[in-house]
Formats: structure tokens, sequence, C-alpha cells
């Protein structure tokens, strides 16, 4: 009994030993714990060969999977130079038409230059919807974000689009509406969702990325051609201003591309009015306050279709002015006028002549833009 209660406790401590080894080796082998987890996204090699250095990369990594159009995780080797905020930023970079990512988790090693960084993915709720939408799939049964971001689609689809609009009209009302009922910023419900269109459409609060999505999603339900732009932007006339990630989109409206920002025209600062100022607009205008990598995008080098080109509100001269903003406010009574300046020097002396008109009591107005594309906003009674 004795010599069997010996075989026993040794054959229990041998089978210990080799679980603990087993566990040092699961905790401190680079990416190992990736690969037994779900064998997606393991790297091959040695680790130092393939440390991710810029989030560029790292998101062009991350579209690889994604675009498979399924669920996963990817664990990448990620320089210790890109800081915990910089990982964020892929959240604006990835196509978040196609896919989103869930979370991003991150093992820092002991003495080495890299840390393991895992990104959890799964194909977009914009995806799901639009497939519903344009290609009659089913969405699953599990995905409820997806099939709210569906029921408000449907419903811009009927109440805003008719088959009688042109490609323009279509855009027209897809800008407005978001810029209308969504507010720029982080979601309340800290669920990350403000990064894409369920966040601008449902929650109805995003940042740039969402409003991206969200255009993207409305224009290509619409059969409109759009495409979701990353790089950089920094508004350059106002103070303080800083380079930061942005995301925006380029429109094909009757086979010529054009740029077009729903996030840069959302009003700020307490302002009600619905702007155009990025409203198919070309490269060369664009280019002042938005940088990105023209050869991966399209070539944007026409005005025919910009928001002030077809109201006729592109105006060089005071005459024209005057006539512009007269007619507005007695054909509708408008408090709000937007114009776009070519040339033209505008002043408080220059919009005297608005209080001319029966109740006008105040007004006020902004400038924004460089002289050959400036865009005033006047504001009456506000």
């Amino acid at each position: 009994m004795k010599n069997t209660f010996n075989r026993f406790l040794t054959s229990f401590l041998i089978t210990l030993i080799v679980l603990l080894v087993l566990v040092l080796i699961f905790a401190t082998v680079p990416g190992l714990k990736g690969f037994l987890a779900k064998g997606v996204g393991k790297l091959t090699g040695q680790p130092e060969d393939q440390i991710y250095d810029n989030i560029e990369d790292i998101a062009e990594r991350i579209n690889q999977e994604i675009a498979s159009g399924k669920d996963g995780e990817i664990e990448l080797y990620v320089s210790n130079d890109v800081s915990k905020d910089d990982l964020t930023k892929v959240y604006y970079v990835v196509d978040s038409m196609k896919g989103e990512i869930k979370t991003i988790t991150t093992y820092t090693y002991n003495y080495k230059n890299y840390k393991s960084v895992t990104f959890d993915f799964a194909k977009s709720d914009a995806m799901y919807a639009y497939e519903s939408i344009v290609e009659h799939k089913s969405i699953p049964e599990d995905k409820y974000r997806a099939r709210e971001l569906e029921d408000v689609c449907r419903k811009f689809l009927d109440d805003k689009i008719s088959s009688a609009m042109s490609d323009y009209d279509k855009e027209l009302a897809v800008h407005d509406y978001i810029v209308e009922n969504c507010e720029y910023g982080f979601s309340l419900k800290h669920d990350d969702s403000e990064f894409n269109a369920y966040g601008c459409l449902v929650n109805k609060r995003a940042v740039c990325s969402g409003y991206a999505a969200a255009t993207n999603l409305l224009l290509m339900c619409c059969g409109v051609e759009c495409k979701i732009v990353t790089g950089e932007a920094c508004d350059i006339y106002a103070e303080n201003s800083e380079t930061e990630r942005h995301a925006w989109n380029q429109v094909n409206v009757d086979g010529t591309w054009y740029n077009l920002d729903t996030t840069w025209d959302d009003p700020v600062g307490g302002k009600s009015m619905i702007l155009h100022e990025y409203f198919n607009i070309k490269d060369d205008i664009m280019d002042d306050t938005h940088t990105w990598d023209k050869k991966e995008f399209e070539k944007c080098d026409s005005m025919q279709a910009n928001y002030y080109y077809m109201k006729g509100a592109y105006i060089s001269d005071t005459t024209t002015l005057e006539n512009y903003i007269g007619n507005e406010i007695q054909a509708q009574g408008a408090q709000d006028i937007e114009v776009a300046l070519n040339g033209l020097t505008v002043n408080d002396d220059t919009l005297q002549f608005i209080f001319n008109y029966e109740g006008v009591n105040n007004i006020s107005y902004s400038l924004t833009g460089a002289s050959d594309y400036s865009i005033l906003s006047v504001y009456i009674n506000q």
C-alpha cells in the first residue's frame, strides 16, 4: 500500500511540474497564446523581423483579415514606441465599411522593445445592413446591432429617397440627414460605436470615421459609388488647431469623383445651419486643410457638382451677392444663408443691406476658407 501511494505521489508531482513548465512556456513565448487560442493571426519567423512601428501598416494588416468577411482576432508585435493612444487611432484607419475592431488587448514583455497586441475584429454591422438591403441577404439572429442599423437605413431610404432623384440629389439628402441628425462626440455608452456607422446613425454620436462610414453606407444603399478616405486634417483657419487623424469620403457623381466631408460640415458652437463647405470639392481646395495619399484614392479635379455651383451661389461681385441673399430672404424667409465667394471681400458694411428687409433685427456672419473659395455663412435673428 505504501509503495502504491509513493508511486501515485511521484506521478502527481511529475505531472504538476510538467503543467507548470507548460504554463511558463505559454505565458512567455511570444505568439504562442494567440496560436493556441484560435490559430489566426499567428506569425512565423523571428518576432524581431515582424515588429510594426506605425499605424498605417497595422491597419493594412488588419484590413487584410477583415476582407475575409469573417470574425476573428489577430496578434501583432508592435514597437513600444507606438503608445496605447496611438493604437486607438487604428479605429480611424481600418475599413469600417467591411469590418470593425471590437477590442484591443496589449501584453507587454519585460526587457523587450516590442509588445504583443491582439485585435479582435468582426464583419461590420454596416456590411450586414448593406447586404440585407441591396443583396437581400439575411442578417444572423445574433447581430442585433446590424438589424437596428438596417432599420434606420430602410427608414431613410423610404422617407428621403426616390427613384426619380439624381445622384447629386441623393448625395445631398444623405449629407443633410447625417449632419442634421448626428452630433460629433464619443459614445455615451462607452462601446466604441462612435467609430462606425452604427454610432452615427443609431446612437447619433460619432467621430469622423463614424460619419464617413455612415455616409458611405447610405450612399451605397442609394446606388451611388462612394469610398472612405483616411488621412490627416488641420483647420488652418482656426486658432490653435492641430493636425489629427481624419476620415472623409469620395463620391462618384455622374462619372466624376468629388471630395465630401460630412464631419467638417457639421455645425459647432451652437449654430444650427447645415453647412456645405466640403460638399463635392476638388483636391486643390481639399489640400488646404486635408492630407492624404492621393495615389491610393481617386483624383478629384472638378467643381461641377459642388453645392454652391449647383445653387448658383458661387459669387464674385457685390451686386450678385445682394441679389442672391435678397432672393433667399424674400422667397422663404431664410434665417440661414450660405454662399461661396470668389475673390470677394466681405465686412460689416457689405452686409448692411440685409437690414432693409422686413423682419430682420440682427445678423451675424462667419467667413472661412481661401480667397477663391471662401464660405460666407449669414445668420439672421439668431
